[in-house]
Formats: C-alpha cells, structure tokens, sequence
C-alpha cells in the first residue's frame, strides 16, 4: 500500500458511508476521504468541487485523487467546528460569517453551473417527512393519523408555494461543518466541508439550515435580521413575504423528517441520547408553523408535538 496511507487518524463521520482520516506529512495535516462504499459520492464531490473552487469562498484544497481507488486527498481545515465553538446566548458573529459565505455563493453561481444538479421536487419532501410518520407517530402512539391526508395536505401546500428550484443547496450546510479558519478575514473564516450532497432548490434551504439548527438551544434573536439581511444581499425575484413563507414551509418539512429520524436513529442504536433532540426540534417545529396557513395542518402538528418527552 502507498505510505500515504499509513498511520492514520479515523474521524468519526456520524451515518456517512465514506470514511474519513487525518494524517500528519511534513507537518503538514491532509484529509483523506474513502468513497469506495459510495463511489456516486465520490464522483459527485469532484464535480460540486469545481463549482465551488470558482468562487470566493473557503473550501479545502484537493491534493491528490485516486480515481481507481474512489479516494481523494485534500488539505485539513481544522477541527474548530462551528458547533464547539457557537455562543448558545451570542451565537451572532459565527452566524454572520455563516451567512455571509451563503450570500458569496448564491450571487457568485450560474444556473448554467448547477442545473445537471439533482433538482427538489415533492417527492423528494413526501419522501423524507414519511420518517415522521413511519418512526415518530409510533413512537408517540397516536392513533387514527391519516398519512393520506398528511401528504395530501403537504402536496397542496408545496404547490401553493409556487417554489422556483434554481439555486445552489450544500444540504449539509450545519454548523458541523463549517470550519472557523481564525487567521482568514470576513466570510472566509467560514471553512465549508462535506458538499458532495448539493442540489438545486430553494435559495434559502442551507441558511435555515444553521438558523434553525434543531441539534443545539441556541437564541433566534438574531434569525429575523439574519434572515431579512439574507434576502436584502440576494437578487430573490419574490417578495419578502413569500420568501419568509417558503423558508418557513421547507424548514417545516425538513425539521419534520429530523423529528422522525432522531426516533430511527433511537430504534437503531438504543441511545436515549437521540431523545434529547426531540424538544427543540419540536420547538423549532412550532415556530414555523405560525407561517403556515393551513389549519387542519396546524392542527396535525400540534397533536403531535407533545414535549412530555
């Protein structure tokens, strides 16, 4: 085996089949990813690499690639994660950097660039709001819920919104993996990690991605500005309003699939750790729901989300 490939670190990459390792070389420290159990992956971080490298934003360098081995080789950014380092009651100047490299990308990309991306649809939202009612509904025992009326509703509601899917979405765009880079200036402190997951959708997808992070209790005093600077920053075709409307709609859904994945993830592993996401997720959850007009959903909701947990 090539020397490259010894003495290495594993580093734990949560439910990800690529496997990660650190390795120290001439002092300097290089990332080494394995997509070989995901060899899509390792295709689809090259091409969403290319996109990004264009633009002024902090990403880590590629060294080396090893096509025949699905192995890629790049430059470590740290491990000073944005989620180590967030101030749960100030959590203001890492979300700014945060957003500001969102609003860097979405004024710097050309549709031309991402439109062979993957593009959200509803399936692609019925699909992951079923782990809500296939694990979370169980969970809680509540009987008689019509899952018919759950996705017909959310259908009408997904329609309504006249979404328009022409932007760039990392997915992944959490505080995890975000990497404060502490001797860089203004929005490139933001080092931004494991985008091999993109695809086209909502403009605002990835920054209600940090702003409503369910995983940690920080403070939403500074999401409204947050989310008002964000669309100020961007040439959004829609009124204010709207925006807010379809952030809030998506963010539902998406809060709603992580509700049902922290109970998959409990059935799997049996670590009651997972329970201890259920209240801000629901939290979050109730939040959004003040934007969504529709009240048999509304109603839905709250007969689910009980914070006895």
């Amino acid at each position: 085996m090539n020397i490259l490939f010894k003495n290495l670190t594993e580093i734990n990459d949560g439910f990800s089949k690529k496997k990660i390792f650190r390795k120290s070389d001439n002092k300097i420290n290089k990332i080494i990813i394995n997509f070989s159990e995901n060899k899509s992956e390792y295709k689809d971080f090259l091409n969403i690499y290319e996109i990004l490298n264009r633009i002024n934003i902090s990403i880590p360098q590629i060294y080396e690639v090893y096509p025949n081995k699905n192995i890629i080789v790049m430059e470590d950014l740290g491990d000073q994660n944005f989620n180590k380092l967030l101030n749960e009651d100030d959590p203001y100047d890492l979300l700014k950097i945060a957003v500001d490299s969102l609003i860097v990308i979405q004024n710097s990309i050309i549709y031309n660039d991402i439109c062979k991306l993957q593009k959200y649809s509803f399936q692609n939202l019925k699909t992951e709001i079923s782990e809500f009612v296939e694990y979370y509904i169980p969970f809680k025992k509540i009987i008689n819920f019509n899952s018919n009326e759950f996705y017909s509703i959310w259908k009408k509601i997904f329609l309504d919104c006249k979404f328009e899917f022409k932007s760039f979405v990392h997915k992944d765009f959490e505080l995890i993996n975000l990497i404060f880079l502490k001797n860089n200036k203004y929005h490139l402190k933001c080092g931004i990690i494991d985008f091999q997951s993109a695809f086209t959708g909502f403009i605002g997808w990835d920054l209600f991605s940090i702003l409503e992070n369910p995983r940690i209790n920080f403070t939403r005093k500074y999401n409204n500005d947050l989310i008002k600077y964000f669309y100020e920053k961007n040439n959004i075709n829609i009124d204010f309003h709207m925006f807010q409307n379809q952030y809030y709609t998506l963010n539902l859904a998406r809060l709603t699939r992580i509700l049902g994945r922290w109970i998959k993830l409990f059935n799997q592993e049996n670590d009651k750790k997972y329970l201890m996401y259920l209240k801000q997720t629901q939290i979050r959850m109730i939040y959004a729901l003040k934007y969504i007009k529709n009240d048999r959903l509304n109603t839905i909701y709250k007969t689910a989300l009980v914070f006895n947990d």
